[in-house]
This record gives structure tokens, sequence and C-alpha cells, in this order.
């Protein structure tokens, strides 16, 4: 870890932002730690708290993060070879309804290829190490500033403009270890800047952590008046102008607290098997939905700009959709209800000259009828547009809905539930009849929340998540896979399969780290995961 946190101080001192002026008095290639103690320096390297997400320019967390979740969700395919990507969406196998077996042409199984990538020489093709480097990135960015914060020399209103800038950091730690616990099985806990540690803990201390973190911040925010000048020209100057469109914009001292809260929902919810969530772990997720995003609240969300800053115009998925990169999901496109308006605005199907079938012979599952629709056609999902597509950083409404609506179904509350759904829907303008009433059973309940969620939450990249936890990503043999999943084999044979994917559910310590940081022999596995 100190090797990766050095790294990160001459890397994000003074970047971060778009425009020229905000590198002015700070060398982003020769920062200083002194420029900290005043307020300019250390207002610029708040802002710059997005780059290490970008980390060295190697590792993007909104490109190959929530890439690798939507594909190993399979909301998306990506069948090229760049970055590893293709063998993280490698499936097992997919058995036809004539009981014909269509195993990968080339290579192993997920789990396999992927730890056989896992080592330095691979660089970014491994793909395990795709959260590791931006998260910790960032964690040592907010370590190095909240040990200076205190002795800043604030021009003005100095107590108000420390506690929002710890605030800010704290999030930002609550959010990079979330984003660790939640996908690694072990991680270290680093709260001093160019701390060394090899003390591996299990993911669930790093939720810990992060909640932890997430608690510090609302602590603070809980005490900031709603309409604080301060708090808000601090705030406003924390968020990247272009950030501030759509969903974003200022995000008041209240609505701050009901985007931990939902976080730290999701912390609850995408963490263990649905099946293992106990009646405390579902009055715990209502109880912070209850106080979680409402549908007028500003989120954490991102979008491009045409200059090479965070998240770069062409180095995300929205830009990369459609192409060979990124293609959305035959079985994506299966779950959305026959009249759900949704689906008109948001997909459309290729001309059939332009299906992709098994692209460069790599596999079926690859395979594709269909395109996001562009932004400038009426889409949300797909644009080459600098700053007309939005993507969500962290939790968003719907996602507080659907959370809700979760612990309600699973307490045998169906109606209770229901109603979540049919308010995304309706905010999302699907036009869909109301759930509510309609006399599903739980499993049918159950049922529309898996697609909801699929469809719904999109922009928020959690399929990866939800397919683990729905045991989707499991062996066959446990239990796991797909089935009437629609894979395309032709122009006319278009057919409803069982698809196995024994994916990795949960990731190893990326080798880039313990080749430097070596595990103690001691540390063992958690004892939650089901073995392979």
């Amino acid at each position: 870890m100190k090797k990766i946190l050095i790294i990160v101080l001459g890397l994000t001192l003074g970047i971060g932002s778009c425009s020229k002026d905000s590198l002015e008095s700070i060398n982003p290639n020769a920062p200083s730690l002194e420029s900290l103690l005043y307020e300019e320096g250390f207002a610029k390297a708040a802002y710059g708290v997005y780059a290490p997400l970008r980390f060295n320019s190697s590792y993007y967390h909104v490109w190959f993060v929530t890439w690798a979740h939507k594909i190993m969700g399979d909301a998306t395919a990506s069948h090229v070879g760049n970055f590893g990507i293709r063998w993280a969406n490698q499936t097992a196998q997919i058995i036809r309804p004539n009981g014909q077996v269509v195993l990968p042409p080339v290579g192993g199984r997920q789990p396999e290829l992927l730890n056989s990538f896992n080592n330095r020489d691979s660089g970014t093709d491994n793909v395990q190490a795709f959260e590791w480097f931006p998260a910790y990135g960032l964690i040592g960015h907010c370590n190095l500033l909240l040990s200076r914060v205190d002795d800043v020399e604030f021009l003005t209103g100095a107590e108000m403009k420390r506690n929002t800038y710890k605030a800010w950091l704290y999030w930002w730690k609550g959010f990079a270890y979330s984003r660790i616990g939640s996908i690694y099985t072990h991680g270290l806990i680093v709260n001093e800047y160019e701390e060394m540690n090899n003390n591996y803990v299990p993911r669930t201390a790093i939720i810990e952590e992060a909640n932890r973190n997430f608690n510090l911040a609302k602590e603070i925010l809980v005490n900031i008046e709603e309409d604080n000048a301060v708090y808000t020209a601090v705030m406003n100057a924390l968020i990247p102008q272009q950030f501030k469109a759509g969903t974003g914009g200022l995000i008041t001292p209240s609505m701050f607290i009901r985007n931990i809260n939902t976080y730290m929902a999701r912390n609850i919810l995408v963490n263990k098997y649905a099946e293992d969530l106990t009646t405390a772990d579902l009055d715990a997720i209502e109880e912070l939905a209850n106080s979680g995003i409402l549908s007028t609240d500003k989120v954490f969300n991102a979008r491009s700009a045409s200059t090479n800053c965070f998240v770069y115009s062409t180095a995300w998925s929205p830009w990369r959709m459609n192409l060979a990169w990124e293609v959305i999901s035959e079985r994506l496109v299966q779950d959305f209800r026959p009249d759900d308006a949704r689906k008109a605005r948001l997909v459309v199907e290729r001309a059939p000259a332009a299906w992709q079938i098994n692209p460069a012979a790599r596999g079926f599952q690859y395979s594709t009828r269909w395109n996001a629709r562009s932004v400038a056609q009426g889409g949300e999902w797909q644009s080459q547009v600098a700053g007309a597509a939005e993507i969500f950083l962290a939790g968003s409404y719907e996602e507080n809905q659907l959370m809700l609506a979760e612990a309600k179904l699973r307490r045998g509350q169906i109606d209770e539930g229901l109603a979540h759904i049919d308010a995304v829907r309706d905010y999302q303008m699907a036009n869909l009849p109301a759930t509510v009433g309609a006399g599903l059973t739980l499993e049918e309940a159950l049922e529309e929340l898996r697609i909801e969620r699929r469809i719904a939450l999109f922009k928020n990249s959690t399929h990866f998540y939800d397919a683990r936890r729905w045991g989707v990503l499991r062996p066959l043999a446990q239990g796991g896979g797909r089935t009437n999943a629609i894979v395309v084999f032709s122009a006319t044979e278009i057919e409803e399969c069982t698809i196995e994917y024994d994916y990795k559910e949960w990731w190893d310590v990326p080798a880039n780290e313990t080749d430097f940081n070596p595990k103690p022999t001691s540390v063992a596995s958690p004892g939650d995961i089901r073995p392979l």
C-alpha cells in the first residue's frame, strides 16, 4: 500500500479540474505538501478527489469498473480482448433446447481465466485489479487531506469550511471502502497517509470501515444548516460543472445524509446472498432507505467532458456502447415487459444485417440484435457527445425505492413492496399497469423486482451484485444459471436456452498488491463464500 499511496500523492494534489485555471497555483508534476496548508491549495486538492478514480490513466472507475459489473451481470456483453474484459463474461456453457451443449471456443471457465491474469505481467489485462487501484488511490488522497485539514489557514468561515471538507472526504472514503468490501474477499484498512500494513481483513470488516466513515460524515452534516452559505459555496466548488446537469447539482446537507443512507442500505443488501438476509438485515435496510434519496434530491452522478478530465469523452461505457467494446445483452432486453414504454425509448433493434452473432467466433453469449438508443434519439444509455449521458457514481432514487420494495417483499408485505416498484416505473415513465392490487404471489412480486432492478438501475451498474446475491452466477450444480435465456445462434435460430455462468463471485486481492505486500499465511477466506 505504501507504494500506491506515494504514487497517488504525485497524481492528485492539483488535478481533477477540467479547466486551465485550476492548475495555475499548483504544479501537478511537482506537488507540494506546503500548498495544502493554504485555502486555495487545499480547495483544489479536495476538488481533485475524483482524480484517483482514473488511477494513473490506466484504471478508470467510470469505465473499467462499471463495464465489468454490467457484463458480469449480463446486462451488456463484450467480446473484445482489450483489458482482459472478454474473459470476465465468458460463460461456462450454453445448453440449447435440443440438449446440445455449446462451450466457449477458447479458454476455460471464467474464474480460472481471471486467476490466470492475476499477475503484474498482465498489466491492465488483470480484471481483478480494476477496483483496487482507483479505490485505494482515493483512500490515500482522502487520508492526506484529512491529515492536513485541521491545519489549513482558512481566510473566513474556517470551522464550517473545515467541517464541510471533512464530510466530503469521509464520504469518499466510505465510498471507496464500500467498493473494496463489495467485490474483494479481503482488503486493507489504511487510515494514515503513507501507512503500510499487511493486515488483510475479511470483506465484512472493510464494509464496517466504510460505514464508520459514512457515519463520521453524517455526524458532521446533521449539524449544518440547510441554507448555510459557507457550506453551499464549498460544495458548489467541489462538484465539477458537467456533473451538475441532470440528477447532479448542489447536494445540501440533508440530501448528503440521504445519499449516505442509501449507500449504507446497499452495503447491507448486496453483500449477502438474498436467502441469507435476516429480519434484522431487512429492518436495517428499510430504516436506512426510509431516510434515503428522494425523487427531488441531487445525487453523485458523472458526465463526460471533451477535455481530458476525470471522465474523458471516449473512456467510458456510454461512448463505447453499440461498438465492439460493449453491446446490450439479449437477456436484458428479454426482461422488459412487452408494453414497457422504456423499451422503445432505451433500446432499438438493429437491422438484420447488423446483428452481432458469435462475434470473432468467440462465443454466442455475445450475440445480440440490439443497440442502446442514443441520447440524441431520446435514449439515455449511449452517446458520443460529451456531457450528454450520465451514470450514477453511488445511489439513486430508483435504487432506494427498490431496496424498500425488497425489504418489504421479503417480509411478505407484497402490495407494500410492489408500491415502490410502481413508484419507480412511474418515475421512469414506463407506462405499465400498477402491480399493487394485481393479486401477485410473493414469487411473482420478486420476479417484478428482479426485472425492475435490471432495467431501472442500468445507470447504477448494480447488475453483478444482483446476479451474485440471487445465485445466478453459481454453477448449475449449485442451483445457479439462467433458464429460458434468449440466445441468438443465427438469423433463424433465436432460442430459449439454459446459461451456466459459473463466474467468480468475489475477487482475490490483485497480485499488483500482494507481490509487494504479501498476505500472511494465517489469512483465511471468509466462510460465507461458496466454493466453485
